[in-house]
């Protein structure tokens, strides 16, 4: 198994048109964001116009989930979906989208080689979780709160990126308590 430990303060936020993004993991790690060469690509981001147009990712797949506000998708000629705090929306990313609230958000993006999902979950100051692993890797985002996972002391802004190879499950400790996001990616 595999353990990439990266704390909030080692991560680089840069601007976009309405707002920033910053990048948590992507796949592989010497891919580049703006040749769309990657496998799979986690980031946070800030919309802080109050409508927007989102970038065409055509060839991706796309999980939005909203981690604080609230936003209301417009998907052109499909459907619109309103997202308060831990809700998601999963949509390709060559649809016309737009947006209407100002947030900041969870993203996950994948191309055709893998799937991905994501859920965010909450503990209580000492309560323990044991996570199973149902794919080779798994991402946690910590959103609020300090948490223990093998060994590792996790704050508010931290990943950890888990590459399992026979491990079936681990355990979560929740020392102050909060809000986390954990992703699965399977490859094809």
């Amino acid at each position: 198994m595999k353990i990439n430990y990266t704390p909030a303060n080692k991560f680089t936020t840069n601007a976009w048109a309405n707002g920033t993004t910053t990048e948590l993991v992507k796949y592989p790690p010497e891919s580049d964001f703006v040749k769309r060469d990657f496998i799979f690509r986690m980031s946070t981001a800030t919309v802080e116009a109050e409508e927007s147009t989102f970038s065409d990712f055509s060839g991706l797949t796309r999980i939005l989930m909203v981690l604080e506000g609230a936003i209301t998708l417009i998907h052109e000629g499909r459907y619109q979906k309103h997202l308060n705090p831990y809700d998601q929306d999963t949509f390709d990313g060559s649809w016309s989208t737009k947006s209407i609230g100002k947030v900041r958000d969870f993203n996950l993006m994948c191309n055709h080689q893998a799937e991905g999902k994501s859920r965010a979950f909450s503990l209580n100051e000492m309560e323990k979780q044991l996570i199973p692993l149902t794919q080779k890797r798994v991402v946690l985002f910590i959103h609020t709160g300090r948490f223990r996972c093998f060994d590792q002391t996790l704050n508010a802004g931290d990943v950890l990126d888990i590459e399992s190879s026979d491990c079936k499950a681990f355990d979560l400790e929740c020392l102050l308590g909060g809000t986390l996001v954990l992703s699965e990616i399977k490859f094809k």
